[in-house]
């Protein structure tokens, strides 16, 4: 009877009741897995709503979004009123190491894979407090989700434009080898290797430069050292690799019988060729990787937050039923141990 008597004077007395703000909201956007590519290399990728999801999720119970609630919606006012119990003060503008696992006590957020719905519950001691913070996590979780667009945006748009550059060098160089050796080209002949491997590097130049443009989306969606990453640059050294046998096979095409020039040039206009496509297929995908609002996630909350209309004030003695039940059993096994000890003394 004390354990259970002293938690019904914790929970009459000293422990403030509580109110609780729930709110149910889910990340719509993209549709497809993300990255898409990640499919065709064989690579299981987390689809982007799920992904941002637990970002989401782990944002709301981190240290970022006390920060934010602490400047916005009066985290500190909160939860820093007089209390009898020590455990449900927090003193304004506490460390951060004292915040955080307070924090995490306060708010619960479950992310429903089935529904794609995420369900955040928010407390505190005021109705008013309850709401202000549950709109301030709301608000939170938008901002986030538009940071991790305009994350992988950055990290597509600047891959390409490395792209682009790389492969506008490359054509620049090949452009200035071509006019030096420029002959007489129409007397050139190539035969059926020479265009089949023409063809096969510009399929490769291709590739590699979609390939690269997504290494700059996978950068900021996945760390460097992840599957999904390493996969994509094992992808883009096997395709290297075999752009060169490709061009080796193109530029030996002509035979025995060319003179020195004529491979020179038939080299030349090969690699101008190649490097022309490259850069081409380096601009389209540069602007393939411009930002379209269709591209992006974004919060909808279907069940905002709302003002709590009463407390768990009640609700909570259900914990000193669970104190009887468990002291009564605590005492049942000590009782029985005591007999059977007693009895084998005897």
């Amino acid at each position: 009877m004390g354990p259970t008597l002293a938690s019904a004077v914790y929970y009459a007395v000293i422990a403030p009741p509580q109110y609780k703000s729930e709110m149910e909201f889910t990340i719509r956007g993209r549709a497809k897995p993300a990255p898409d590519f990640l499919a065709g290399l064989g690579v299981p990728g987390a689809a982007g709503t799920t992904n941002d999801a637990h970002v989401v999720i782990d944002y709301i119970q981190s240290a970022g979004a006390i920060e934010t609630l602490r400047r916005r919606y009066g985290f500190d006012q909160a939860y820093s009123r007089f209390s009898m119990d020590p455990t449900a003060y927090l003193a304004p503008r506490a460390a951060m190491e004292w915040a955080a696992p307070y924090w995490r006590h306060k708010i619960k957020a479950v992310y429903d894979g089935t529904a794609d719905t995420i369900t955040v519950s928010v407390r505190a001691y005021r109705p008013q407090d309850a709401l202000r913070l549950a709109q301030g996590v709301l608000q939170a979780s938008s901002d986030v989700v538009n940071d991790l667009n305009a994350g992988v945006q950055r990290g597509s748009m600047q891959q390409a434009g490395l792209q682009v550059a790389a492969t506008k060098k490359d054509y620049d160089a090949a452009k200035a080898r071509l006019a030096q050796l420029q002959g007489n080209v129409n007397a050139l002949s190539y035969d059926a290797r020479t265009k089949e491997a023409e063809a096969e590097v510009g399929q490769i130049d291709a590739a590699l430069a979609q390939l690269n443009v997504n290494l700059g989306t996978v950068a900021a969606t996945f760390k460097p050292t992840a599957p999904q990453a390493r996969a994509v640059q094992t992808q883009i050294e096997t395709l290297k690799a075999a752009r060169d046998r490709a061009l080796k096979a193109a530029s030996a095409a002509p035979g025995e019988a060319a003179t020195t020039h004529d491979v020179m040039l038939q080299s030349a206009l090969l690699d101008y060729q190649f490097a022309q496509k490259a850069y081409l297929s380096a601009q389209a995908n540069m602007v393939a990787a411009q930002p379209q609002s269709q591209d992006k996630n974004f919060v909808v909350a279907f069940m905002p937050p709302r003002l709590p209309e009463r407390s768990d004030y009640w609700q909570r003695f259900l914990n000193v039923i669970a104190v009887f039940v468990g002291s009564a059993v605590l005492f049942g096994v000590a009782a029985l141990s005591y007999s059977v000890i007693k009895d084998h003394i005897q």
